[in-house]
């Protein structure tokens, strides 16, 4: 084969295979599809499925071991050393500086002048002693009156000892007060051919009453705080008082407390308290006309519970009256307490009554204007029920409403001595009397800046045989304030109103006649005090601003408006 034959067939050839696979495959057409890739390839391995199970191989034999064994208690020796604990120290605010004198004098109208003074220990762990003395007297007088001066005048020394968790107490004191008789009218005796002759020979002298009273005390007690712990007190107080008259009075009184906490058997209070009260009061008193000898001894056995909110105790006065005859009295002493609003508001019962004695001490600080020849009774308070709600609106402040309900045997009045020469004197009578009391009193404290209490009383008496409850009163009002103003000035004010009350006078046929002392009777007295430094400082008081002199024992009207200054001094 020739080299062109060559050539012509390869290109035959070459055509043949071309088209021979366009023919086989011409039956169908292919789909192209486009796919572009955005994502880099990330290859994954499906999860492979393991078998757990493991061979295991069942016995039909089960053999269950058996132990025997023995402890032989030893003990084992240990060493502890307690190792000292340092006290934490607590800085607080300093204590304030303390001074152990302080001096107050001053000076007023109606020739009034005032001094008193004060020393003490200072802070002691071991003891507290201290000095009181005190001075005030007017020379002034009233228009149309007798001389109505007086002077008041005390000295008290008083002291406490601590021994652990008991305390000795004790104090000594002698009072020494002045008054004149001066409730009478020169006028009401101008055309008495009996009276007027003494009232022209009559000098200050005649109508002066002196008082004197010296009063000792001793008394021992605990003061532990573990109420689980027996606690006692027991004291011991002696009064003597005599006056110008010849008139005297000894008074001795024990009295003394036992009681402890103890469990509550039946486990339904928090704190059960039991305890005991005993008083004895012993009065001698000498007149010009008579002496008696009289003793009130009383027992109080009691009981106290606390459960949750709520108190509760009950106890029996056992009183024996010994006088010309011996009596013996049951009185109740009932009471609950429970906190209904915890801080904010609490209700309140008592179911009482009590044997009381009247003394001379206790009348003449009454009204220093009584006649000391006065015969002196018994006061038994049959029953008492009172009850009330206390609490708070606020953290500043707080309330008391209260209401309560007496049956009271030999309630004693003041009452004109008619048996004097000038009726310029007092006696005393008795009645049974049924007392209402509705008392509400509210209390604010804005931090050490200002103080305000206001009160009132409203007194209903149902008597049997007198007209009136003399000289007493249905309605009192009190309000007082305080104010300190950056410690340089302190304002103060003190505001009181007391409704009408009646004197017994008797008519032209003897009868006795209810006579009105006064009607509505504001008194108001206003203070200022400025403070120098921390040790000096000077006041001003004004008294009875209104200048309307109230009568607040029949014929015996008091000063009208007047002015006390002076100065305060503390080293």
């Amino acid at each position: 084969m020739n080299i062109k034959l060559i050539f012509r067939i390869i290109p035959v050839f070459g055509l043949a295979l071309l088209l021979a696979p366009s023919s086989l495959m011409g039956q169908r057409t292919l789909d192209i599809d486009e796919i572009r890739v955005v994502a880099p390839y990330e290859p994954t391995v499906s999860d492979a499925f393991k078998i757990n199970d493991n061979p295991r191989l069942d016995d039909t034999l089960e053999v269950k071991p058996s132990f025997a064994y023995s402890i032989m208690p030893r003990k084992l020796s240990t060493r502890f050393e307690l190792e000292p604990i340092t006290a934490a120290r607590m800085r607080g605010e300093p204590l304030a500086k303390l001074y152990q004198g302080h001096l107050r004098g001053g000076f007023g109208t109606y020739t009034t002048p005032y001094g008193e003074a004060f020393y003490n220990t200072l802070r002691s762990n071991d003891y507290a002693l201290g000095l009181h003395l005190k001075h005030l007297s007017s020379a002034g007088t009233i228009k149309d009156h007798g001389y109505s001066g007086y002077s008041d005048n005390l000295a008290r020394v008083y002291g406490r000892k601590y021994f652990g968790d008991n305390t000795l107490d004790g104090g000594l004191s002698y009072q020494r007060d002045v008054i004149h008789y001066y409730g009478f009218k020169f006028e009401d005796y101008e055309n008495d051919p009996i009276v007027r002759p003494v009232l022209d020979e009559m000098n200050r002298k005649d109508i002066r009453q002196r008082i004197s009273q010296i009063n000792a005390n001793v008394g021992f007690g605990s003061h532990h705080p573990d109420s689980s712990r027996i606690g006692y007190y027991t004291g011991l107080e002696y009064n003597l008082l005599t006056d110008r008259y010849d008139a005297s009075e000894h008074n001795i009184r024990f009295k003394g407390n036992i009681g402890r906490e103890v469990e509550d058997p039946f486990g339904f209070a928090d704190q059960v308290y039991i305890g005991l009260n005993a008083t004895t009061d012993f009065f001698s008193n000498n007149t010009p006309r008579d002496t008696s000898n009289v003793a009130v001894v009383s027992l109080v056995p009691g009981i106290s519970a606390k459960l949750s909110s709520v108190k509760l105790f009950a106890g029996l006065d056992l009183s024996v009256q010994s006088d010309t005859a011996s009596y013996f009295r049951i009185y109740p002493q009932v009471g609950f307490e429970a906190g209904l609003i915890e801080n904010y508001l609490t209700i309140y019962g008592k179911l009482s009554g009590g044997l009381h004695r009247y003394s001379l001490r206790e009348m003449l600080h009454e009204n220093p204007f009584m006649n000391t020849q006065a015969a002196l009774g018994f006061r038994n308070t049959k029953s008492e029920i009172t009850g009330g709600i206390k609490g708070a609106f606020s953290d500043k402040v707080s309330y008391n409403l209260s209401v309560a309900s007496a049956r009271i045997e030999d309630y004693a009045l003041f009452v004109t001595d008619t048996s004097t020469l000038l009726n310029n004197q007092f006696t005393l009578v008795y009645d049974n009397v049924r007392r209402l009391h509705l008392r509400g009193e509210l209390f604010s404290q804005f931090g050490s800046r200002l103080h305000a209490r206001l009160a009132a009383d409203y007194f209903q008496y149902s008597l049997e045989e007198e007209a009136e409850a003399w000289h007493l009163p249905a309605l009192q009002l009190g309000l007082n304030l305080k104010y300190n103003m950056q410690d340089k000035f302190v304002l103060s004010a003190d505001v009181f109103a007391r409704d009408k009350t009646f004197g017994r006078t008797f008519d032209e046929l003897g009868n006795p006649v209810a006579t009105e002392l006064h009607g509505m009777f504001v008194d108001a007295n206003f203070g200022i005090e400025y403070r120098y430094t921390r040790i000096l400082s000077f006041f001003l008081n004004f008294r009875n601003v209104q200048n309307k002199s109230l009568e607040r024992w029949a014929n015996y009207p008091s000063q009208k408006f007047h002015v006390l200054g002076g100065l305060t001094w503390s080293f």
